[in-house]
C-alpha cells in the first residue's frame, strides 16, 4: 500500500496572518477572485486548561484533515481564523458545515475525561464588496461570529445574512 502524503496545517502567528490577509484581499480585488475569511470560536465544557488543550488538539487535527494546501490558518487564544482563497460563500459554507458536524460530537481527552465542544463559525466573503479593506473584511467575519455566539447558533453564519 502506498503512503498517502499528509498535509499538516501551518498556524501562522497573528502578525504574519495579518500580512497574508492584506495580500489576499488586494489580490482578490485586483483579479476579481472570491475570497472567504472564516472566524471559528471554540468553547469547552467544563472550562479547564486540560479540556481547552484537548479541544485545541482536536480542532487542529480536524483542520489538518479538512483544510486545503492553499488555505491560510491562524490561532489566537481560543479562536481560529482561516482564509480561503478562490472560495465564495457557497463553497465555504459547504466545507465548514461538514467540519462543524464533526466538531459537534462529544470528544475524549487523552486521560479519558470527556468534554463538550461548542463551536461558533462566522464568515465573510469577497467579491460581495471588493472595495472593503482587510480590516473591514476581518470585522465582518468577527461580526458574523459574534452573531452566531450571542444567538447560540450552531450553524455557519455568513456576514451577508445578518440583519443590518
Amino acid at each position: 500500500m502506498q503512503n498517502m502524503p499528509t498535509h499538516k496545517v501551518e498556524l501562522f502567528p497573528p502578525e504574519v496572518f495579518r500580512t497574508l490577509l492584506d495580500h489576499e484581499v488586494k489580490k482578490s480585488r485586483r483579479y476579481g477572485d472570491s475570497l472567504t475569511l472564516v472566524d471559528l470560536l471554540v468553547e469547552t465544557d467544563p472550562v479547564t486548561p486540560e479540556a481547552g488543550h484537548s479541544a485545541e488538539v482536536f480542532i487542529i487535527n480536524l483542520l489538518n484533515l479538512h483544510l486545503r494546501d492553499t488555505d491560510i490558518a491562524c490561532k489566537r487564544e481560543n479562536e481560529f481564523f482561516i482564509l480561503m482563497p478562490s472560495t465564495g460563500t457557497p463553497g465555504a459554507r459547504t466545507a465548514w458545515e461538514r467540519v462543524r458536524k464533526l466538531m459537534s460530537t462529544d470528544s475524549q481527552t487523552d486521560n479519558g475525561a470527556s468534554f463538550n465542544l461548542s463551536t461558533f463559525i462566522g464568515m465573510a466573503s469577497l467579491p460581495m464588496d471588493h472595495s472593503i479593506s482587510s480590516d473591514e473584511f476581518s470585522r465582518n467575519a468577527s461580526l458574523a461570529l459574534q452573531h452566531a455566539r450571542i444567538n447560540r447558533l450552531m450553524n455557519v453564519v455568513a456576514f451577508s445574512e445578518i440583519q443590518k
